[in-house]
């Protein structure tokens, strides 16, 4: 693998980690307008953590069902990190409801479920923009 290539494949990760970055200093400097909306920042962030971590790594199980050669590789590589990311997420919402009970925050669910959305259109661009230039050159 040439070093235009290396760097091809860790670039696709770079928005993610910039949206990870841009949203925790958000969710920082505005801690006060969430407060008064009801939001609690603390879980806004474990959340944006957790979803952050999970994206990198089914980026890069769907970046290796992409270069796959065959189907089954294809499709074991793309339901692992759909089911990965499911399951973690599934976990951790169990996890923070059946610690907290009563004191669930659903306005910091709302951001977090609005946060997987972003994380997964940035996911899905940078893998075709990936694949688009793996193919052009």
């Amino acid at each position: 693998m040439s070093i235009n290539e290396r760097l091809q494949k860790n670039k696709i990760a770079l928005p993610l980690i910039i949206v990870y970055c841009v949203s925790n200093a958000l969710l920082i400097v505005f801690k006060k307008k969430l407060e008064a909306w009801g939001v609690d920042q603390s879980v806004v962030i474990v959340g944006n953590l957790i979803l952050f971590v999970v994206s990198i790594v089914s980026l890069f199980l769907y970046q290796r069902a992409i270069a796959h050669a065959n189907t089954t590789g294809f499709l074991r590589n793309t339901y692992s990190g759909l089911f990965f990311k499911l399951l973690v997420c599934i976990f951790a919402v169990f996890v923070y409801a059946f610690t907290v009970r009563e004191q669930l925050n659903k306005p910091a669910l709302v951001a977090c479920i609005f946060l997987y959305f972003l994380y997964a259109l940035l996911e899905m661009r940078s893998l075709m923009q990936w694949n688009k230039a793996r193919r052009n050159a």
